[in-house]
């Protein structure tokens, strides 16, 4: 495990981003492709939710006078670059063992965008980033982290309402503080107003057909994907519908499955690690606060089909709060019992043990929506698709 240093992290991340820009540059234009789609919802027929990012696109492009799929691609390059330099940042510090190594170079985690590029450079690689901000201002026990989140938790609101389903982990990275004060969780509580008067402005809100064709309208083009799901005429019972219409036995066993395996050795780390936290009495209050905070990703599952993405997202808060755990001194991996039972397999029998490696992070990977399989030989069909594209 030695070749995997966090100097090799640096190529990695490189590859990824290459990789995943190179293939989002060779899909953007296409009216079906959802992540443009996703950027391209706009406020020009009246407020809806998701519109914010679209109606900046759509103000700028003003002064770019380019097509509005350009903006949105020049854009979606620079988030995914910064996205990448922020999070190798977070992580440099950190010693990778043979755990953390197993945890980064998953399936789940950083490969998933290049390996499945319906999620490339969707809006979640903002929420990512303003996560790890959020992280390192609570490391450093800043005292602007209550101005941070109450202007920056709002507009992501606008931005992806899929945050709800995630935001109990910034809920859980803050409570865990050594030496918390009741007036700084009353700060906190305060500093999540401004985020659920935008919920509630968001959930209350509703547009209209005419409002729909306007949007439509002031992006040149025929609304496809994500700004279909905006259409009056989709409302959340539709939506809801058509997940139980089309969900089938064999997808809930197959995603059920990815689930566990993709957050229970979360779950064994923080089982086995709670020495160093004091603020509650229960013995196992890191591993039921992160239960508790599995529980909205599975009812993102009722609400919309694309199953793989979630755990993706949920896999990233998941790995990003662990290293916050270590940085903060609450969990020391070195004494964990997880990462020991992965040292005594590796020492006992080595090949054995890089064999699991090799076949868990190089021969699979996991779809985005219910209905798709799992994939097969991620690195290998990357590669190829990246010679075909260049051919």
């Amino acid at each position: 495990m030695q070749i995997f240093t966090n100097k090799f992290l640096k190529y990695y991340l490189f590859f990824i981003f290459i990789t995943s820009s190179y293939f989002l540059y060779n899909k953007f234009l296409y009216p079906t492709d959802w992540t443009t789609s996703e950027w391209l919802i706009n406020y020009q027929g009246g407020f809806v939710r998701r519109g914010l990012t679209g109606e900046f696109f759509f103000q700028i492009n003003k002064f770019l006078d380019l097509n509005l799929r350009y903006t949105v691609f020049y854009f979606n390059i620079l988030i995914l670059g910064s996205f990448y330099l922020v999070f190798y940042n977070f992580v440099k510090s950190i010693k990778l063992n043979e755990l953390l190594i197993f945890l980064i170079y998953s399936p789940f985690f950083l490969l998933y965008p290049s390996a499945e590029t319906e999620v490339i450079a969707r809006k979640e690689f903002l929420l990512f980033s303003l996560f790890i901000f959020y992280i390192n201002l609570l490391v450093k026990n800043s005292s602007k982290i209550y101005i941070f989140l109450a202007i920056s938790l709002p507009i992501m609101n606008l931005i992806w309402d899929g945050i709800l389903f995630y935001v109990f982990f910034f809920f859980i990275a803050f409570i865990v503080k050594k030496n918390l004060k009741k007036k700084e969780f009353f700060y906190f509580i305060i500093s999540f107003i401004p985020y659920f008067l935008s919920l509630i402005f968001v959930v209350t809100s509703s547009s209209n057909l005419e409002g729909y064709e306007l949007m439509c309208n002031s992006i040149g083009e025929d609304c496809w994907g994500a700004l279909m799901v905006i259409n009056i005429d989709m409302p959340l019972d539709f939506i809801l519908n058509y997940v139980y219409d089309n969900v089938k036995i064999e997808y809930i066993i197959r995603y059920s499955f990815l689930f566990c395996l993709a957050f229970i050795p979360f779950l064994l780390i923080f089982y086995f690690e709670n020495k160093n936290f004091t603020h509650f009495k229960n013995s196992n209050s890191i591993f039921l606060l992160y239960l508790l905070a599995l529980i909205p990703i599975l009812i993102f599952h009722i609400v919309a089909n694309d199953w793989g993405r979630w755990i993706n997202i949920g896999y990233f808060f998941s790995f990003i709060l662990l290293i916050y755990f270590i940085k903060i001194k609450i969990i020391n991996l070195d004494n964990n019992i997880v990462l020991l039972k992965f040292k005594s397999l590796a020492k006992f029998n080595p090949k054995i043990f890089y064999l699991f490696f090799f076949v868990y992070t190089f021969t699979w990977n996991m779809k985005a929506t219910m209905a798709d399989d799992i994939g097969s030989l991620p690195y290998y069909r990357i590669i190829v698709k990246f010679v075909e594209y260049l051919i």
